[in-house]
């Protein structure tokens, strides 16, 4: 999964003061890899309940086109010189299932042999060079946005703010 810093200075969008808008990439990359992209946005897009955020992830992966489920990330494509790359992260619980499930595509099956895990949650990284790479990845897009659905959203514990009562004292409270 770990890309040199070579390969992330490949980034079609360097600056980190120049946002690029959501559609910049059908203009910018040549076109059979702008095509590609119109393919992949097109097609995230029409999965219910998905959108999109064109995000600077930090010095390291640039500019990438966030897509997600409320706070929940589905994938970022990076969109480089020559090519369209997408990172996608999945759970142990998703990881499970899609394996238990039909067969991946190998291209799926070889990122995830090669992804990192960082807590539970596993990082995978692909190459979207061609039209069979695109279909296995938007083929387990469509899963992972089933399998969020189904999960209630992550909701943050309320803080508590106020005087100096302690914790007891506002359990009693309720």
């Amino acid at each position: 999964m770990g890309r040199s810093s070579a390969y992330w200075t490949s980034n079609l969008y360097l600056s980190e003061g120049e946002e690029p808008s959501p559609t910049a990439p059908l203009e910018d990359l040549p076109a059979p890899i702008a095509a590609r992209f119109r393919v992949l946005r097109d097609a995230l897009l029409q999965i219910e309940g998905v959108s999109e955020q064109v995000r600077y992830m930090g010095v390291t992966w640039r500019w990438a086109w966030e897509y997600g489920l409320g706070n929940r990330k589905l994938c970022w494509l990076h969109l480089m010189k020559n090519g369209i790359d997408v990172t996608f992260t999945l759970s142990e619980s998703d990881e499970s299932r899609l394996v238990k499930g039909a067969k991946p595509a190998a291209v799926i099956a070889r990122a995830l042999q090669e992804g990192q895990r960082t807590g539970p949650v596993k990082w995978c990284w692909l190459e979207l060079s061609d039209r069979r790479s695109i279909d296995a990845f938007l083929n387990l897009a469509r899963r992972k946005a089933e399998w969020l659905a189904e999960r209630p959203s992550p909701r943050r514990a309320p803080r508590l703010h106020g005087g100096s009562s302690s914790s007891a004292d506002a359990v009693e409270a309720d």
